[in-house]
């Protein structure tokens, strides 16, 4: 088959590509060089170097790139979903004191209200929410913040996670049906080694599932 477009990666830059690309009519190719994964799938725990390093020439096929080079190490993902598959599920917008940075303050576009609704579009497509849920550590933050006299500053952590009933699958509860049927997540903490209850809002639950829905084709594992 031809294409109009080979998009390569499937992470948050690729999936997104892919997506608005199938979107207006074009024919669209993701080459992806890690699998598709399954929950089942996943590493338990990030000592399952095998099944959670991306390392081929030694025979490790999971999520979690590393490249290390003379002053910096590279974290990256592998697999349909891309970085999605490994990432905590942080979904920031910067404050203000960002955008006014003295680095690039003297941009002559005001850049921030530009980005303002490409933020919005993203949190949509993510299902990003505060999380519901506080932790110890958490709450030590929360107490060392008034001692500092900074409690403004504390809030939960806004992340991609489907908060529905934990471990109960419901159709999709984000794209008018379009979407997957999603399941509640358990707060069993395996985020950051490949979510396996279905909870996490990776891009293969979202941009990528609705570009295959939309005449996309996924090649992984080239």
């Amino acid at each position: 088959m031809d294409f109009d477009y080979v998009v390569i990666g499937s992470g948050f830059g690729g999936s997104v590509a892919a997506l608005r690309l199938v979107e207006k009519g074009y024919r669209v190719c993701v080459v992806e060089c890690g699998k598709r994964f399954q929950g089942k799938d996943f590493a338990k725990t990030s000592w399952n170097l095998r099944k959670f390093l991306w390392a081929p020439q030694l025979c490790c096929y999971g999520i979690q790139r590393m490249y290390l080079l003379n002053d910096v190490l590279i974290l990256g993902g592998s697999g349909v979903g891309g970085g999605s598959l490994v990432y905590g599920n942080t979904l920031l917008v910067p404050p203000r004191s960002f955008f006014t940075d003295p680095a690039w303050s003297g941009l002559e576009s005001d850049w921030e209200q530009e980005l303002l609704p490409f933020y919005e579009t993203a949190k949509k497509m993510l299902g990003v929410v505060p999380n519901p849920h506080l932790y110890q550590a958490d709450e030590m933050l929360r107490e060392y913040g008034d001692e500092l006299g900074r409690q403004q500053y504390f809030k939960p952590t806004d992340v991609g996670v489907y908060f529905g009933e934990p471990g109960v699958t419901v159709p999709d509860p984000y794209f008018g049906g379009r979407g997957p049927a999603r399941t509640g997540c358990t707060q069993t903490g395996h985020c950051m080694v490949g979510c396996r209850d279905g909870g996490k809002n990776s891009l293969d639950r979202n941009y990528l599932y609705l570009a295959e829905q939309d005449g996309a084709e996924i090649i992984p594992e080239h």
